[in-house]
């Protein structure tokens, strides 16, 4: 039976459409089906593309940075389809090639010259109902800029302490290369079963805190603060109102990825060391 590769694009860029087209022909001269996500399919002239939810697929590949595979790990669910990020971002940490790559990475894929590598998603749940799942974090915000949200932390059952400051990070491991680093939060290898806690300027010494995955993590929002925007990997979900509490735990979904030889951990510190100048 023909493989199917999935092939889907960021949007509203011709470069990326014309590379997704290139990419398009290099599968189907493998002897695959390729088969275009319809935004794709659409710019750059591909017939038989499928919006994304209607992919079925052995492989979907992505043409972007993160902010595109986050968007197919987040429409795919818990299909366990595997995901080939090919880089035309900038650091793209979730990504594995880049275009001139790509020919390589298929070949390799068709002869069964890869690993999986799979990274849970954090679920987030209000009043026992899940919001949303995260490959990389949620973040909590105020409602109204420049005022701040007041946190009461909580571990399994247990108040920690309450936290004054301008919103809260929760990363996975795998989004602790992401804002949460860039607020302070430590990087953390892929393995563990853990989530970060980084504070957006907290009015008390602790900035960040590593807690267990599998343990409830609740954030309150307490009076007097104001209300909050909670967003998942960059997609606002809803509004969380003072009184309201807000949980975090380690979900049974992962989303799985190829790989051809570096760790998440150490692409990822590769991806984070300072740009080489030119001479």
């Amino acid at each position: 039976m023909v493989k199917i590769v999935g092939v889907v694009a960021k949007k509203d860029s011709k470069e990326i459409a014309q590379a997704g087209k290139r990419i398009c022909e290099s599968i189907q001269r493998h002897g695959l089906l390729a088969v275009p996500e319809l935004a794709l399919a659409r710019a750059a002239r591909i017939p038989g593309g499928r919006s994304l939810g209607k992919i079925k697929a052995d492989l979907i590949v992505t043409l972007g940075g993160d902010g595109t595979v986050l968007k197919v790990a987040r429409e795919l669910g818990n299909l366990g389809t595997p995901i080939l990020g090919v880089n035309m971002g900038q650091r793209g940490y979730l990504t594995e090639v880049d275009p001139a790559g790509f020919e390589s990475a298929l070949s390799r894929w068709v002869r069964k010259d890869f690993q999986l590598e799979k990274l849970w998603k954090v679920s987030v749940s209000i009043n026992k109902r899940v919001i949303g799942e995260g490959l990389n974090e949620a973040l909590m915000t105020p409602t109204i800029p420049a005022k701040m949200l007041r946190l009461e932390v909580g571990l399994a059952g247990r108040k920690l302490f309450t936290v004054p400051a301008d919103g809260l990070i929760v990363a996975t491991p795998t989004g602790s290369t992401a804002h949460s680093f860039s607020a302070g939060g430590p990087v953390l290898e892929g393995s563990l079963n853990v989530l970060a806690m980084s504070f957006l300027a907290p009015l008390q010494p602790v900035k960040s805190l590593v807690v267990p995955s599998d343990k409830n993590l609740r954030v309150r929002l307490d009076k007097p603060g104001q209300d909050a925007n909670l967003s998942i990997d960059g997609m606002l979900e809803r509004k969380v109102g003072v009184g309201q509490s807000v949980l975090f735990r380690r979900s049974t979904s992962s989303v799985s990825f190829v790989r051809f030889g570096d760790t998440f951990l150490q692409r990822s510190l590769k991806r984070l060391s300072p740009e080489k100048e030119t001479p």
